[in-house]
């Protein structure tokens, strides 16, 4: 029952949260942008494929790995015996841990940043960058997130609500919105914000590889990756070995996996 209502209730919640934060972007923008409507078609075509692919191709692997475990009894949190609310959100919280993990391992390890740096390329954030990922990242992320589903038992319920609540946050911390700086900090406490994802998606290294959080903003504080800065209307977007056009066009996206960079051939 939960599970078929947060179905139903995910598609709705994407799209709202797209054009609310499209508005506010429109409204009160953070950073003055040119080309809008061309840089969300690029985007946003990746998107609509991703989407089809991933429902297609891994959603229902996910939910069958979590019907499989609950049908069996198998993983730690069905051996808790504890309430389907306290299982869900103690599963919920070990898939934000695991995405951390998993975003900072993205950074680490070169077949996966070659991926990942799709994302990155971006020199206009916005809130279509929030679904600007390459097709082969997010199937390389759903397989091995199979692993803790598994071993922990993550229920369905939990696997999909979590999604729901990673999508909307990564929509607003991805959105160039004007967002009040005590506001920024306040909120920054609890969840990723706009001010502290922008210093992740700049284009000094050090800050790159820095905020790995999706949802809870404690996981960079608890493993010393968080990062501040004085002035974030000075970040610069992007990556410095991907500047221009040609690194922007669907095929240049899609392609970016397989290009060989000048640090690449320097290293």
């Amino acid at each position: 029952m939960l599970y078929a209502i947060l179905e139903n209730w995910q598609p709705v919640l994407a799209l709202a949260g797209l054009v609310a934060f499209w508005l506010w972007e429109s409204w009160n923008p953070f950073f003055e942008m040119t080309g809008r409507l061309k840089h969300a078609v690029r985007n946003l075509s990746l998107a609509g494929i991703n989407a089809a692919l991933t429902v297609l191709a891994f959603s229902a692997l996910t939910a069958a790995a979590a019907v499989w475990t609950a049908n069996h009894d198998f993983g730690l949190l069905p051996q808790m015996e504890a309430p389907i609310w306290a299982t869900i959100g103690v599963g919920m919280i070990a898939l934000d841990l695991w995405t951390y993990l998993w975003h900072r391992a993205n950074h680490r390890i070169p077949l996966l940043w070659r991926f990942h740096r799709m994302h990155h390329s971006d020199e206009n954030m916005d809130v279509t960058t929030a679904t600007r990922f390459h097709f082969g990242e997010i199937a390389i992320s759903t397989a091995v997130r199979l692993g803790p589903v598994l071993l922990l038992g993550i229920p369905a319920e939990a696997i999909l609500a979590y999604d729901i609540v990673l999508l909307v946050v990564t929509q607003f911390h991805h959105a160039n919105i004007g967002l009040l700086d005590r506001m920024d900090r306040r909120l920054r406490y609890i969840i990723v914000t706009p001010n502290m994802h922008r210093v992740h998606h700049s284009q000094e290294r050090p800050e790159t590889d820095s905020n790995y959080a999706s949802v809870l903003s404690l996981w960079d504080r608890v493993f010393r990756t968080y990062r501040e800065r004085a002035d974030y209307r000075r970040i610069r977007y992007g990556l410095a070995q991907m500047v221009g056009d040609r690194y922007q066009t669907f095929r240049g996206m899609m392609g970016t996996p397989f290009r060989r960079l000048p640090e690449e051939a320097d290293g």
